[in-house]
C-alpha cells in the first residue's frame, strides 16, 4: 500500500520523501483546492517530478477545482504543460477537465478527487467509465464499504487515513461560497465549520468542528482489503507536521514495534486536534466521537498538572509541576482556562524543584519549575480566570527534541537530473563553437587557437553542458567534433550552453502553446453543444420533497420535480396520488445526492418499479444516480446543480450520459451564468432556493441546532433529512437569473418544512 503525503511546497515534499512517503500530491499556482498553500510554479513542479522519479517516488498533481468557462483556455495550457513533465497522476474534480484529459492528454493518468463524492460502488464505476484509473473515496465510508468497492470496481482506490475533516461531505459544501464568497470548490474555503455559533438556548459552541481523522490502528486492515494508497491530509500544514505523521505511518506500515515508532504524544506536540476514526470502524456508534465542539485547535500533548505557583526573592513567578515528558529550554508550554481560551509561553528558564540552579533540560519524572515571563504575567491579569491555577493541565505545544528528529533535507537543483535528456553535439572550429540539440542550433563566433592540452577538451565540454540547473533538462549523450584540436574557453562554453537551453525552452513553450491551440481548435470543431432540442414549454420548474406540501398554485409551474429520497415505489406512488400529482402535466422524480451502499440496491429497485408505473422522467444528482438511470434505460434525464456543470466540456460529458437539461450551481458568478445560458444547452437557473450550505452524515454537536446564529447575527438551521444533516439559512435565498435564461427553478427540496 502506497503512503501518500501532502506537499504544500518544495521543502515539505523533500521532508515527506525523507521520512518514508512513496508519493506526494502537490498543487499548482492555479486550479488547486488549497489555493492558499504555497503551491508550485511550473519550474519548481518540473524539478520536483524529476527529483522524485530519480528516487523511485511519485508525484500527483491536484487539479481539483471546478473550472468556469472563461478559465478553460488557461486550464488547457496547464494540462499541456503537465503533459510535458509527466506527472504520475492528476487529481480532478471537474468532469469537464476529466473529458479534456481523456480526449486530448491521454498520457496523463486520471485520478478522481474526493470532491467528486465517490461514496458507493455505482459512483466509482461511473468514474471508471469516465476514464479515471484511481478514485479517492469520500471520507465517510466504512471498512466494509471500502472493501466492497475495491473488490468490484477494478480501479485503484485511495483512502484518507490522517488529517483534518470537513463537516460537510467533500464536494457538497456551499457554505463558504454562499456566505463568504470564497468557494471551497475553487480552493478558497473560509472554514465556516470551524467558527462558533450560538444556539437557541444561548449556548456558544463549535457545533460543526470536526476532530481530525486518525486511522493508524487500521492500516493493516486497509492493506488486507487491497487499498492502493493511504493518504495523509495537510497541504496547508507545516513541514514538521508532514514529516512526523509520515514517519509514524511509514513505521507502522513497515511493521516497526509501536514502542519504537514516532509516538502519538510526539505528533500532539506538533499539532493536537482531537482525533476520530469517523465511520471507518463503527458507523452506528461514530457520532459521539466525531465533533469536538470545544476544540481550540492546537493545544499540545499533556505533560503534567500544575501543583502551585511560587515566587522567589527576585519576585519572579514560577509554575511547579511533575513532568511526564522530557522538556528542554525553548520548548513551548500551553494551558487552557475554563473559558477554553489558550494561554502559553516558551520555556526561557527552567530548574528542578527546590533548586535555584537553571537547567537546560529535565527528564520524565522530574519535579520542575518553569519561569512565567513577565509580559505573560501582565496578560494573565486580563483574563477572567486563571489558566495557571493549581490543578490546571500543562501541555507541551512545541518540542525541540521532536523538531530535531526531522531535519529538512539539503537540496541543490544541480543534484536533480531531468528525465528530459538532451543529446548535444558541440562542434569546435577556428571560426567559433556551435551546439545543437532537439533540432535547435546556437553559435558563438570568434577565433580559436590550438589547444595546449587537447585531451582536456572533452572534460571541459562535459562539465559546461552538464550544468543545466533548473531548466528541466539534463545532458544525455554528448558528441564533440574537434578535428583541429582547438582551445575552447570554459566561459564561452557556459555561455553557449545557456543560449542553447534558453532557445530550447522557448521552443518547448511554443510547443505547449501549439498544443493548447490544437486542443481549442478540436473542441470548436465538435459543433453545437447540445444534441437535443429545447422543450420550449418548460419555463418554470419546482423542486420539492415527497413529504412537502404543494404551493398554493402548483399550476404556475410547467414541471414539478419530486425528490423521493429513500422512499419505496409504493410510498412514492401513494404520496403522488394524495398530492393529486399522478396526472399532473409533467412530473419528474429526483434521486438523492448521497446514497450509502447499503441503500443503493433498494433505490435501484424503486427506480425500476416506478418506471413500470409510467414515471419515465428522472433527475440525477451525482455520477452514481446518473449511471443508474442510464443503465435502467431512462431516456429523459436532467441533472441537478450538484453535478457541477460549470463549463462547456462538463456539459458535453453530461450529454454523453443522456442528460437533456441541467441546473446551474448556485455558486456561479454572473459572467459564468450568462456563458451557460448562451451555451446552446438547456440550463435551468435558480430563482429561489433554501441552499444546502452543509450536507453531512454527522449531527451537529449543539443542544439545539434548529436555530444557530453566527457572530454576524445571521441565522441558520440544521435538520435531519433522509439520513443526512442539512444546514441552511433560516430564510430562502433569492438569485438573479441571467438575461438569456430560458428556464428558472424554484427549489424548496432542502427547506426544513
Amino acid at each position: 500500500m502506497e503512503l501518500l503525503s501532502p506537499a504544500g511546497n518544495f521543502e515539505t515534499a523533500l521532508i515527506a520523501f525523507a521520512n518514508g512517503a512513496d508519493a506526494v500530491y502537490a498543487g499548482m499556482d492555479s486550479f488547486s483546492a488549497r489555493a492558499e498553500a504555497d503551491n508550485f510554479n511550473d519550474e519548481s513542479l518540473s524539478t520536483l517530478i524529476n527529483y522524485a522519479h530519480e528516487r523511485g517516488k511519485k508525484v500527483y498533481i491536484t487539479f481539483n477545482t471546478v473550472i468556469d468557462e472563461s478559465a478553460i483556455t488557461n486550464a488547457i495550457s496547464k494540462l499541456a504543460f503537465l503533459e510535458s513533465i509527466s506527472p504520475d497522476g492528476v487529481i480532478v474534480q471537474d468532469i469537464g477537465v476529466a473529458r479534456l484529459i481523456r480526449n486530448h492528454f491521454p498520457s496523463i493518468p486520471l485520478h478522481a478527487s474526493t470532491q467528486l463524492v465517490a461514496h458507493n460502488l455505482e459512483g466509482v464505476l461511473a468514474m471508471k467509465e469516465l476514464g479515471f484509473t484511481r478514485v479517492v473515496l469520500a471520507r465517510e465510508l466504512s471498512l466494509a464499504e471500502i472493501k466492497l468497492i475495491k473488490e468490484r470496481s477494478g480501479v485503484e482506490i485511495e483512502v484518507f487515513v490522517h488529517g483534518a475533516l470537513c463537516y460537510s461531505i467533500s464536494g457538497l459544501c456551499l457554505f463558504s461560497a454562499m456566505e463568504n464568497n470564497r468557494s471551497g470548490n475553487r480552493g478558497r474555503c473560509a472554514y465556516c465549520c470551524r467558527i462558533p455559533y450560538v444556539d437557541e438556548t444561548g449556548q456558544k459552541s463549535l457545533p460543526f468542528s470536526m476532530r481530525d481523522l486518525r486511522l493508524d490502528e487500521m492500516l493493516k486492515e486497509l492493506q488486507e482489503i487491497g487499498v492502493d494508497s493511504a493518504k495523509i491530509e495537510g497541504r496547508m500544514k507545516s513541514p514538521l507536521y508532514v514529516a512526523s505523521v509520515t514517519k509514524r505511518y511509514r513505521q507502522l506500515l513497515d511493521g516497526v514495534d509501536e514502542s519504537s515508532c514516532v509516538s502519538r504524544e510526539d505528533l500532539e506536540s506538533v499539532f493536537s486536534r482531537r482525533t476520530t476514526t469517523l465511520y471507518a470502524k463503527d458507523p452506528l456508534a461514530a457520532n459521539d466521537t466525531i465533533i469536538d465542539n470545544e476544540s481550540l485547535g492546537h493545544l499540545g500533548t499533556p505533560v503534567g498538572t500544575i501543583k502551585r505557583i511560587t515566587k522567589d526573592r527576585d519576585s519572579k513567578s514560577w509554575i511547579r509541576f511533575h513532568t511526564t515528558r522530557a522538556l528542554e529550554k525553548h520548548d513551548g508550554l500551553q494551558f487552557v482556562s475554563s473559558a477554553n481560551k489558550p494561554f502559553g509561553f516558551g520555556i526561557t528558564e527552567m530548574r528542578k524543584a527546590i533548586s535555584r540552579t537553571p537547567v537546560f533540560e529535565v527528564i520524565p519524572g522530574d519535579d520542575v519549575e518553569v519561569l512565567i515571563p513577565q509580559e505573560r504575567l501582565k496578560d494573565l491579569e486580563k483574563l477572567e480566570d486563571n489558566p495557571l491555577a493549581s490543578g490546571s493541565i500543562v501541555y507541551c505545544s512545541s518540542s525541540n527534541a521532536v523538531k530535531r528528529m526531522f531535519p529538512i533535507p539539503s537540496f541543490r537543483p544541480s543534484e536533480v537530473h531531468s528525465q528530459n535528456l538532451l543529446d548535444v553535439t558541440v562542434t569546435i572550429s577556428k571560426n567559433g563553437i556551435s551546439a545543437s540539440a532537439n533540432n535547435v542550433t546556437v553559435t558563438d563566433e570568434f577565433e580559436l587557437e590550438s589547444a595546449t592540452h587537447p585531451e582536456r577538451t572533452m572534460d571541459a565540454v562535459t562539465k559546461a553542458f552538464s550544468r543545466m540547473g533548473e531548466s528541466g533538462m539534463s545532458l544525455g549523450k554528448l558528441k564533440v567534433v574537434d578535428e583541429e584540436k582547438l582551445f575552447a574557453p570554459i566561459s564561452r562554453l557556459n555561455d553557449l550552453r545557456r543560449k542553447l537551453v534558453e532557445k530550447i525552452s522557448i521552443e518547448n513553450e511554443g510547443n505547449i502553446e501549439d498544443k493548447t491551440e490544437e486542443v481549442i481548435s478540436s473542441m470548436m470543431s465538435e459543433g453545437v453543444i447540445s444534441q437535443y432540442e429545447f422543450d420550449t414549454s418548460i419555463e418554470n420548474t419546482l423542486k420539492m420533497r415527497l413529504d412537502q406540501s404543494l404551493p398554493a398554485d402548483p399550476k404556475t409551474f410547467d414541471e414539478i420535480i419530486i425528490s423521493i429520497g429513500r422512499a419505496s415505489a409504493s410510498e412514492v406512488e401513494e404520496r403522488l396520488v394524495s398530492l393529486c400529482l399522478k396526472d399532473y402535466k409533467t412530473i419528474r422524480l429526483a434521486l438523492p445526492c448521497f446514497t450509502q451502499e447499503k441503500d443503493f440496491a433498494s433505490m435501484r429497485r424503486a427506480v425500476k418499479q416506478l418506471m413500470k408505473l409510467g414515471y419515465l422522467k428522472w433527475e440525477a444528482t451525482d455520477l452514481a444516480t446518473l449511471r443508474l438511470l442510464k443503465n435502467c434505460g431512462v431516456s429523459d434525464i436532467t441533472s441537478d446543480w450538484s453535478l457541477y456543470a460549470f463549463n462547456y466540456e462538463a456539459v458535453k460529458e453530461l450529454i454523453s450520459y443522456g442528460v437533456r437539461r441541467a441546473v446551474a450551481s448556485p455558486e456561479n458568478n454572473e459572467e459564468n451564468l450568462e456563458a451557460l445560458a448562451i451555451s446552446g444547452f438547456h440550463f435551468e437557473f435558480l430563482d429561489e432556493q433554501s441552499t444546502p450550505l452543509f450536507i453531512s452524515l454527522t449531527k451537529p454537536a449543539s443542544y439545539d441546532c434548529s436555530n444557530l446564529t453566527n457572530f454576524k447575527g445571521e441565522e441558520f438551521q440544521s435538520f435531519e433529512m433522509d439520513g443526512l444533516w442539512i444546514t441552511t439559512r433560516k430564510a430562502p435565498r433569492s438569485f438573479s437569473t441571467p438575461p438569456s435564461a430560458k428556464t428558472i427553478r424554484t427549489d424548496i427540496s432542502f427547506s426544513k418544512e
